[in-house]
């Protein structure tokens, strides 16, 4: 069977829909809104030092926001 090249975006485009709309309902953030998870980012970016635990949850966060600012579309 042979595949067109639109007919393989097509494909592509679902899959990769399908994906995201996996990610989307899953995850640390999802019940948080921007204006908390900034917050929390400002509490963490207070901070003169930072664990590697803290900087993780700091690009977690900064993560979680551009993904519902949608960013990532």
């Amino acid at each position: 069977m042979k595949i067109t090249k639109n007919q393989l975006r097509k494909l592509i485009k679902e899959e990769v829909e399908d994906f995201l709309q996996d990610v989307k309902s899953t995850g640390e953030w999802t019940d948080y809104t921007i204006e908390e998870l900034e917050s929390k980012k400002a509490a963490l970016m207070k901070k003169e030092k930072r664990t590697a635990a803290e900087q993780k949850t700091v690009k977690q966060i900064q993560f979680a926001i551009n993904a519902k600012q949608g960013d990532y579309k």
